[in-house]
């Protein structure tokens, strides 16, 4: 009977062992980088965001013709580091949202600074229609529930 010699058998299987050691040895270093990558952004997003804080100090409403109005609310940036506001919503009771009409994100929005956000021609038939504002920046958030001021 002929075969393959045990000689010749050893050495390709000796190749193939390595040949599949190295493709998985490449996978797995890539792999493991790009979770070292991701947990290392995330890492640093995280220690770069642990003095940020805002505060929605009030909301004032000026209801127009019973049936829409203007918000406004004053946001304070509180914490110890510059941040950006990337959004801000207005919620009314019945669960309808609406986007301020100042331009964003706002990047200026240094330590101690305070700035105004309008929301024009939104639902608003009387103050307890009012429900919340929500403010974003690339770190954190802030609401405000309370009563608005204006009613």
């Amino acid at each position: 009977m002929k075969g393959v010699s045990p000689l010749i058998a050893a050495v390709l299987l000796i190749v193939i062992v390595v040949s599949i050691t190295a493709l998985v040895s490449g996978w797995l270093t890539t792999f493991f980088s790009g979770t070292r990558e991701t947990v290392n952004n995330r890492t640093d997003a995280q220690v770069g965001c642990t003095g940020a804080s805002i505060y929605v100090e009030t909301v004032y409403v000026g209801i127009a013709n019973g049936t829409s109005g203007n918000v406004r609310a004053i946001v304070k940036n509180d914490g110890v580091i510059d941040d950006s506001i990337t959004a801000a919503q207005y919620v009314n009771t019945t669960g309808h949202n609406f986007s301020t009409t100042v331009a964003m994100p706002i990047i200026s929005f240094s330590r101690g600074s305070i700035k105004t956000l309008l929301f024009e021609n939104v639902s608003i038939q009387n103050c307890t229609a009012f429900s919340q504002v929500v403010v974003s920046t690339n770190c954190i958030s802030a609401r405000y529930k309370k009563s608005p001021e204006g009613c």
